[in-house]
């Protein structure tokens, strides 16, 4: 979420709270509203690499990273796959995974996925 973004939702928090509350009130509302924000706009980050080949015939090899979070290995992995099915769908062909290896399990880790694959005609 842009800066700007965040401005506005913890300006119209501020406008509906201020007829009910105090002024520390409100500021003490608009950092919690924050804190339980950033975990959220943490999990929304996962960036998936080029597709390069191995150098053995027809395979090709991925890298994904995601920030930290609760299920930030879950989503490297959605975006190796996804990257590696929209290769392939380029190709009229689809996926088939050789070998998949994650890093980084604690949660405030940026944890990364390699994906190996093949592309194969549909049946």
């Amino acid at each position: 979420m842009e800066t700007f973004a965040m401005g506005r939702v913890l300006s119209g928090l501020n406008d509906l709270l201020r007829p009910r509350t105090t002024a520390p009130a409100r500021r003490r509302i608009a950092r919690v509203a924050l804190l339980a924000l950033v975990p959220l706009l943490m999990q929304a980050c996962a960036s998936s690499g080029a597709v390069e080949p191995t150098g053995d015939a027809g395979r090709f090899t991925l890298h994904a990273s995601a920030a930290g979070g609760s299920v930030a290995w879950a989503r490297s992995h959605k975006a190796v796959m996804q990257s590696a099915s929209d290769f392939c769908a380029q190709r009229g062909e689809v996926p088939s995974v050789v070998s998949e290896s994650s890093k980084g399990v604690r949660a405030l880790e940026t944890h990364e996925s390699e994906l190996t694959f093949e592309c194969h005609p549909r049946f």
